[in-house]
C-alpha cells in the first residue's frame, strides 16, 4: 500500500479526534451489525442533549406496522364474491407487473465542469423512485473509487429505499480540505430541482475527511444557496468515522436526521480511528439522531489495526488487516460486502 494515504489518514485522526474517549458513552454502548442486521441504537432521538442548541426536526415512520396478509393461494381464503370459470387461469395484467430497475453499471456516469469538480452523477432509472444519494469519499480516494462505493451502496441498500439519482464525490485533495475544490455548488444546483413534494429521501453518506466536504454542502444549503428552503429537513446524514469540523448548529438544524457512526470489534477490543469523536458528537446531538456503533468483530482486523477498523465503515472485510487500503477497499466488493448496516438500522426512523 502507498504509505502517503496511510500517513495522511492517521494525520487526520490526530488532528480531528476529540478529547472525549470511549468512557464518555460506555453506559450507552451496544452493537449493530455492519452487514445490515438490526441492533440496538446509541444516542436515541428524544433523549436530552448535552447542549442547548436546537435539533433538526423530522418525521419518524412507525416501525413494526404490518400489511394485511394476502389470501391463501389455490382457493384458500380468496374473495368469495368474485366468480371465475373453473379450471381457467387468467393471464396477469402486464400493467400491474413491477418494472425491474436496470443494472446501474449499464448506465454511464456524467462528469465534467457542468457536473462539478470531483463529482460524478448518474440517473439509475430506478422505477418509482425519486430519492438522491450523495456519497463523499475519504481523502486519497479517486473519483472511480467513489463511484464504485456509491454504486455498491445503491445495490445493497438504497435501491430498495427509494433512491434514484446518485452523486459520487472523490476524496478531498488534502486531509483538512483546505482547498475547498469540490464542486458542491454544482451538486446543489442539480439537487434542488430533484427535491420535489413526493421526494423525502435525500441521503448523504460521508467517510473520514469526506465529512468536511459534506459539511461545506450543509453550510451552503443552510446559508444562501437554498433561499426557498426546498431541501430543509429533507436530508438524512450518515457521518462515517469522520469529523465534526465545519458542522455548525445552523447546518445541523437544516438536516432531517444526523447519525454519527463508529465501529468496534469485541474480538480485539479495537475501535475505529475516530470512534470517540463520533461518540462525542452523537451524545451532544442525540436529538438529531445520535451515535451508532457497528460490530466489526468479523472484519478480520487485528488488535490495534486502526486503519483497518476505519475502513470497516466502507467494507465489511478490509483488504489489509492492519491498515487502510483505499484503492481496494473502495472498489473491490467481491466477497467483501459494502457496509450498509447503519442505513438499515435507521431507515424506518429516518423515513427512508
Amino acid at each position: 500500500m502507498n504509505s502517503a494515504p496511510h500517513a495522511a489518514l492517521f494525520a487526520l485522526h490526530r488532528s480531528l479526534r476529540l478529547a472525549a474517549g470511549p468512557a464518555l458513552c460506555a453506559a450507552f454502548l451496544s452493537l449493530a451489525a455492519c452487514s445490515g442486521q438490526a441492533g440496538a441504537q446509541i444516542g436515541e432521538p428524544g433523549t436530552d442533549q448535552s447542549s442547548t442548541d436546537p435539533a433538526p426536526s423530522g418525521t419518524t415512520d412507525d416501525a413494526g406496522t404490518h400489511a394485511d396478509a394476502s389470501p391463501a393461494e389455490n382457493g384458500g381464503g380468496g374473495d368469495k364474491g368474485h366468480d371465475t370459470d373453473a379450471g381457467t387461469t387468467p393471464f396477469p395484467d402486464a400493467s400491474t407487473q413491477p418494472i425491474p430497475a436496470p443494472d446501474p453499471d449499464t448506465i454511464p456516469w456524467a462528469t465534467g465542469v457542468t457536473v462539478g469538480t470531483g463529482v460524478a452523477s448518474k440517473d439509475t432509472q430506478n422505477p418509482g423512485a425519486s430519492g438522491v444519494l450523495v456519497a463523499y469519499a475519504a481523502y486519497g480516494v479517486s473519483l472511480a473509487g467513489a463511484e464504485a462505493w456509491a454504486t455498491a451502496l445503491y445495490r445493497a441498500s438504497l435501491q430498495q429505499h427509494g433512491i434514484r439519482t446518485i452523486y459520487a464525490v472523490q476524496g478531498p485533495s488534502d486531509p483538512q480540505y483546505s482547498q475547498t475544490e469540490i464542486g458542491n455548488t454544482k451538486i446543489i444546483a442539480a439537487l434542488l430541482p430533484q427535491v420535489t413534494a413526493k421526494n423525502n429521501s435525500v441521503v448523504v453518506v460521508a467517510h473520514a475527511a469526506g465529512t468536511l466536504v459534506a459539511h461545506e454542502l450543509f453550510a451552503e444549503l443552510s446559508g444562501s444557496w437554498d433561499p426557498k428552503s426546498v431541501a430543509l429537513h429533507r436530508i438524512v446524514y450518515f457521518n462515517l468515522d469522520g469529523a465534526g469540523d465545519g458542522l455548525s448548529t445552523t447546518g445541523l438544524n437544516y438536516l432531517k436526521r444526523a447519525y454519527f457512526v463508529g465501529a468496534h470489534s469485541t474480538v480485539t477490543g479495537t475501535s475505529s480511528t475516530n470512534a470517540s469523536t463520533m461518540q462525542s458528537l452523537g451524545m451532544s446531538n442525540a436529538n438529531a439522531g445520535g451515535y451508532l456503533e457497528l460490530d466489526a468483530s468479523g472484519s478480520g482486523c487485528i488488535t490495534g489495526g486502526l486503519g483497518c477498523m476505519h475502513m470497516t465503515l466502507v467494507t465489511t472485510k478490509p483488504h489489509d488487516t492492519t491498515n487502510a487500503d483505499l484503492a481496494k477497499d473502495y472498489s473491490d466488493f467481491v466477497a467483501r460486502p459494502v457496509c450498509h448496516g447503519y442505513i438499515e438500522l435507521k431507515a424506518a426512523e429516518a423515513g427512508l
